[in-house]
């Protein structure tokens, strides 16, 4: 899914681009078509690559879910009295009906259960990224208690005006939600506390204990505005720039210009190379990735490459035989073949964590039940140790919240 957004942002930033290839006058004569251009390689690319790397309809219903919830979200922000609903969740923030409520309280009786989603209501006044990862990554220390580590039914409202609060509120009253929010203007911050506390919701200020903190240390005001938008600036294009140079060096190659690279990622077919180089691109790094063959040497080119910066991927080989038999029904491959035999994957799998062994220098990350996110925070860490820096500074490119 997080792929497929990407392929509509290109599209979007195809749209706006021509917006401006049509209207705004160029810094440099075809600049704005060519990024236009740019956009639209981008967005086919990336389709042809999750269509070679999943099967086709399961990409075609992702995309198409997509651009439903993309247009539920225009609608809503048009409307003005709607949330956003986060994809996967639920596809409505509309009032429930008595019958409804007390059927939820009933089940929300007690402690927790697997199956029992509670509803939990994310509210910020920009985008809601840094909120509903804080929400996600409290809700993981609960997973003792479910099936799953997030069994709740987590809806973000994104862009939420002060003329929205009191509706937010009655809404988290009808479905018995917890409110976390994370407003950033005084007036939507201080009505959407009122109104939880007039009505009895459970509410959480995320935001405001620390920006008070930070104001008694810093002895300023804060602004009151919410995140800065990201503008196409000189440190937005050097991401860019990080992200494309990870999609033409993706999969081995032209070994020729890995030493432009930040770092490598190295590991057996199908162990997550391409996914984690895409979202390390996003945090401003050009990252280059190799595809290990058992008993093929690679190019020499690796062993030139600073190898404190080399990331090698393992992963459990009945994990990876699962993931491999999806690619192999998606292009149509023989059942016979040894690419998603367990028994070769055990040997590969062998083979690579012996060559690992051999280059002690090398970082190695196990993709089995780890998400990209944190095997990101893992090669951040290490980079930080060794005095690598990424493109993009945090501050070029803040996370709104």
């Amino acid at each position: 899914r997080f792929l497929c957004t990407e392929v509509l942002a290109f599209l979007r930033m195809e749209e706006r681009l021509h917006v401006l290839a049509q209207t705004a006058g160029d810094p440099v004569p075809g600049y704005w078509q060519k990024c236009c251009e740019w956009a639209h390689k981008n967005a086919v690319e990336l389709t042809a690559a999750l269509i070679g790397a999943y099967a086709l309809p399961q990409v075609m219903g992702e995309l198409q879910e997509c651009s439903k919830e993309e247009t539920q979200v225009w609608h809503d922000m048009i409307d003005g009295s709607k949330g956003r609903v986060r994809f996967g969740s639920s596809s409505s923030v509309s009032r429930t009906d008595e019958t409804e409520v007390k059927a939820r309280e009933e089940r929300h009786d007690g402690c927790c259960k697997a199956g029992a989603a509670k509803p939990v209501f994310v509210v910020s006044d920009c985008t809601g990224e840094s909120a509903e990862r804080t929400v996600r990554s409290a809700l993981g220390q609960f997973g003792h208690c479910f099936e799953r580590s997030c069994q709740a039914d987590l809806t973000t409202f994104r862009f939420a005006t002060s003329s929205m609060m009191e509706d937010i509120a009655r809404q988290a009253r009808e479905r018995n939600a917890f409110v976390v929010y994370t407003l950033v203007d005084p007036v939507a911050n201080s009505l959407l506390a009122k109104y939880c506390e007039e009505l009895e919701v459970e509410s959480h200020d995320l935001w405001s204990p620390l920006l008070e903190k930070m104001e008694g240390y810093f002895d300023t005001s804060r602004l009151g505005v919410p995140g800065r938008r990201q503008y196409a600036d000189e440190s937005y294009m050097s991401m860019i720039d990080c992200i494309e140079y990870s999609r033409l060096f993706d999969d081995g190659v032209h070994p020729q210009r890995w030493a432009e690279a930040d770092f490598m990622i190295v590991g057996p077919s199908r162990s997550g190379k391409t996914p984690l180089s895409f979202f390390m691109a996003q945090r401003g790094y050009k990252v280059a990735n190799y595809p290990l063959v058992q008993d093929e040497l690679p190019p020499d080119e690796l062993w030139t490459f600073p190898q404190d910066r080399v990331f090698a991927l393992t992963i459990e080989p009945k994990k990876l035989a699962g993931i491999r038999s999806i690619r192999m029904k998606s292009l149509k491959m023989s059942p016979k073949s040894t690419y998603g035999s367990l028994s070769a994957i055990r040997e590969e799998v062998n083979w690579c964590t012996k060559l690992y062994r051999t280059h002690p220098q090398w970082t190695v990350l196990d993709t089995t039940d780890t998400g990209i996110e944190e095997n990101c925070a893992l090669i951040l860490k290490h980079l930080d140790s060794i005095g690598v820096a990424g493109r993009v500074s945090v501050s070029d490119n803040p996370s709104a919240i």
